[in-house]
């Protein structure tokens, strides 16, 4: 199978962005679990706020509004342009949102703008001129397989690249704006001003079929996801509706999910799951497991006291699924994020001694790790805020 159809078919791992607030400082880590297909324990330097999963690579957003890709970058696909950052000195813009595909990446700037780098060879990265201007602005992109889809500030859908499959030919305008949506390989399904659905696209199993009901004036969406072969929404009242292929059970809602005890806020979908953020900060996986996509952590969600963090926003594609957590108590030195700096601290920073790519370790960001890191780390030794 060449690298071109992997798409979907490749098992990704699953990958957790969180932050935790310092005195001064915020800190970013990235945890994943899975099998490894590429390099997937980036060290982040700087607070994560918005994470892409893509097919052999992914990308983070800073808040800082630089952008972090890792993974396979055969195509120049983890190549971040130089005019991406937060030195508007040097004429660098920072990024608004990012979203890693297979051999391409897309991002929209604060200005609106819309930059794609990587793979081209249909057109993925040719971002029409109208697009990103002053006058059109974009909110928000996707970077697929072989076409990217940019949402703009005035509601309407663009796409390019290869749309030969109808994912970037929306039905006829009918002049409700677009708030939000999704986009998979082959199809997709958007969430409009007036709550209601509408999917396009490759319909095999149903997927673009939205069922009577859902996305009403009484009973709105409020957050929609694009697996392989399924669509996922979740509606004002918390409720889950999931239509299209269930050959995983991945439309197959567990009963205590979306109910007015556990209303979910959230949804992703990988290739055949979903995953579902509770109001309660909780993050429930269903369907198929064939990476582990589905084995939730431990420590997200739970009782805080016991180091469980509440989770902000989920994400999946292939077979990864993600969270973001909720800022947990940190400080300068403290390493491994317990909230207390002490001899794992000290030994993590001793095993980067002297290296050339310091990056967590390297406390006073002089480009490596010595006597002031140590300096800084003892000085702060205890719980944090003590």
């Amino acid at each position: 199978m060449g690298a071109r159809h992997l798409g979907w078919t490749i098992g990704l791992l699953s990958l957790l962005a969180s932050s935790a607030a310092a005195d001064d400082q915020e800190y970013s880590t990235v945890r994943v679990w899975g099998t490894p297909y590429y390099e997937l324990e980036p060290c982040i330097q700087g607070d994560a706020v918005q994470l892409s999963m893509g097919v052999l690579h992914s990308a983070v957003v800073l808040q800082d509004g630089s952008v972090q890709c890792w993974g396979l970058n055969y195509a120049g696909q983890c190549d971040v342009p130089a005019w991406i950052g937060p030195d508007a000195d040097q004429g660098q813009i920072r990024a608004a949102w990012i979203s890693a595909g297979e051999g391409h990446t897309a991002a929209v700037l604060e200005d609106g703008s819309v930059h794609c780098w990587g793979e081209n060879e249909f057109g993925e990265c040719n971002v029409p001129p109208h697009v990103g201007t002053p006058s059109n602005p974009a909110r928000w992109v996707s970077a697929s397989i072989i076409h990217t889809t940019a949402l703009m500030m005035d509601g309407s859908v663009v796409c390019w690249g290869k749309v030969d499959a109808s994912q970037c030919a929306p039905p006829g305008d009918d002049g409700i704006p677009v708030l939000g949506m999704a986009v998979g390989d082959r199809h997709s399904i958007t969430r409009r001003v007036d709550g209601s659905i509408q999917c396009w696209g490759d319909d095999f199993y149903g997927q673009t079929e939205v069922p009577e009901g859902v996305g009403t004036p009484r009973n709105p969406a409020v957050d929609v996801a694009a697996g392989l072969f399924h669509s996922v929404a979740v509606l004002a009242d918390g409720s889950v509706a999931c239509w299209g292929d269930d050959s995983d059970g991945q439309c197959t809602i567990p009963p205590d999910v979306g109910t007015p005890d556990h209303p979910v806020v959230a949804v992703a979908a990988g290739h055949a799951h979903t995953v579902a953020l509770l109001a309660d900060g909780g993050v429930v996986c269903w369907g198929s497991n064939l990476a582990g996509q589905c084995d939730v952590p431990d420590d997200i969600g739970g009782d805080r006291r016991q180091g469980g963090r509440p989770a902000v926003a989920v994400s999946a594609y292939g077979f990864g699924s993600g969270a973001r957590h909720a800022p947990n108590s940190s400080c300068v030195g403290d390493l491994d994020r317990d909230g207390i700096v002490d001899g794992v601290d000290l030994g993590r920073l001793l095993e980067v001694w002297n290296n050339p790519d310091p990056c967590e370790a390297d406390l006073d960001v002089d480009g490596a790790v010595g006597s002031g890191d140590l300096g800084l780390l003892l000085a702060n030794w205890g719980p944090c805020g003590s």
